[in-house]
C-alpha cells in the first residue's frame, strides 16, 4: 500500500471524526479569544500531517489531536493576553498609528470589491468558496482536489493576507 495514500486517508478519517468536536473544544477553551479557534484546529491538523509524513505512528489520534489543540489554545491565550496587557512608553504611544475611523457613509460593498480585486485568482476562488459560498474545508478540499489540511493552510494564509492588505492600503482614510 502507498504510504502517502494511507497518510492522506488517515488524516481524512481523523478530520471526519474529530474536526467538529475539536473546533468546539478550542472555541470554548479560548473564551474571549474564540475567533482564533479555527486557526488552532487548522494548526493541529497540520501538525498531525507533519508527524505522519515524518513517519511517526499515532496510536491514539483523538488524544493526540486534543493534546495538540490544547497546546495551541494555551499559546493563543497567552499571546493575546500579553498583547492586551502590554504597556508602552508614552513616546511610543504618541507615535503609534491611530485606529481607523469609519465614516457613516463608508461603502462596505465597494471596500470588499476593491479588497477582493487585489487578491490573486487562486485567492479569489478560495475567498468565494470559504466566505461567500460558506463551504466547509472538506467541501473546498473536494472541489480543489487537495487535502483538507492544505485548504486549512491556504485559508489561514488568505486571512493573514487580507489583514495585511487592509493595513497596507489604508482603506479607511
Amino acid at each position: 500500500m502507498d504510504k502517502k495514500l494511507s497518510v492522506e486517508q488517515f488524516i481524512n478519517d481523523c478530520y471526519e471524526k474529530y474536526y467538529q468536536s475539536i473546533f468546539k473544544y478550542c472555541r470554548v477553551r479560548l473564551g474571549e479569544f474564540s475567533e482564533h479557534a479555527e486557526d488552532c484546529v487548522q494548526d493541529t491538523f497540520v501538525i498531525l500531517q507533519r508527524k505522519l509524513t515524518e513517519g511517526e505512528k499515532i496510536e491514539q489520534p483523538r488524544a493526540f489531536l486534543y493534546r495538540t489543540a490544547d497546546n495551541f489554545v494555551k499559546r493563543t491565550v497567552e499571546h493575546y493576553s500579553k498583547e492586551r496587557k502590554r504597556t508602552v512608553e508614552l513616546t511610543e504611544a504618541e507615535n503609534a498609528p491611530t485606529p481607523p475611523i469609519i465614516s457613516d457613509n463608508f461603502d462596505y460593498d465597494e471596500f470588499a470589491r476593491i479588497l477582493i480585486a487585489t487578491l490573486s485568482e487562486q485567492e479569489q476562488e478560495l475567498y468565494i468558496l470559504k466566505y461567500v459560498q460558506q463551504k466547509s474545508l472538506k467541501e473546498i478540499a473536494e472541489i480543489l482536489n487537495i487535502q483538507p489540511t492544505a485548504v486549512a493552510k491556504r485559508v489561514s494564509r488568505l486571512r493573514q493576507r487580507i489583514k495585511d492588505l487592509i493595513y497596507e492600503q489604508n482603506f479607511f482614510e
